[in-house]
């Protein structure tokens, strides 16, 4: 049911592809981590952690990160503007009996449907920290959760048999005091 894509786009004109196999694995504090980094120019890297807790296996967490590593002279220990976007591609088994299902932050309800497109959701309707993929044919719903102080943006873009649910960070520049995150955690309910 799920397909992640392996690029996460940093800006509107450059993307990154991840490697085949991340780099490091490590076990730290009953969590299994793989860990990918590449530079994306302009003294920027890219970090990408994919974690499952020992003590909750049913939680994939992944932790994307803009860091920057060396800013060049005159920029006030500053890079250029960038945005993150983490844009998970689901491939659906039943897409006509599939929705989005979310609590905006003013906490009007939305069910968002294949027929609806792409839809953009900001400021008071960005979903509060929690998306939720129904599969009514199916019976197990996937949960996206995210922490809202990291995302501005939300976007759910319907395509023939998928649906993205890209959440966006601000629009913003970055310093070795200051990078750029999202992270989001995937888990499987039944459907009451």
């Amino acid at each position: 049911m799920i397909e992640s894509r392996r690029g996460i786009l940093v800006d509107s004109f450059s993307s990154f592809s991840l490697p085949q196999r991340p780099k490091k694995s490590a076990l730290v504090n009953n969590v299994q981590r793989e860990i990918a980094k590449g530079d994306i120019g302009g003294g920027l890297v890219l970090r990408w952690k994919i974690s499952i807790q020992k003590d909750n296996p049913k939680i994939l967490q992944i932790d994307s990160g803009i860091v920057a590593r060396s800013i060049g002279a005159g920029s006030g220990g500053f890079s250029r503007l960038v945005c993150l976007r983490v844009h998970p591609t689901l491939n659906l088994s039943h897409p006509t009996e599939t929705f989005v299902s979310f609590t905006s932050i003013d906490g009007s309800e939305h069910e968002i449907w294949p027929e609806s497109g792409v839809q953009f959701y900001r400021e008071n309707l960005l979903p509060n920290g929690e998306l939720v993929l129904v599969d009514k044919c199916q019976g197990p719903t996937l949960v996206n959760r995210f922490n809202v102080n990291e995302v501005c943006k939300c976007y759910i873009l319907w395509e023939t048999g998928t649906v993205n649910l890209e959440l966006w960070s601000e629009d913003r520049l970055v310093s070795k005091q200051s990078p750029l995150a999202v992270s989001h955690g995937y888990g499987v309910i039944g459907i009451s």
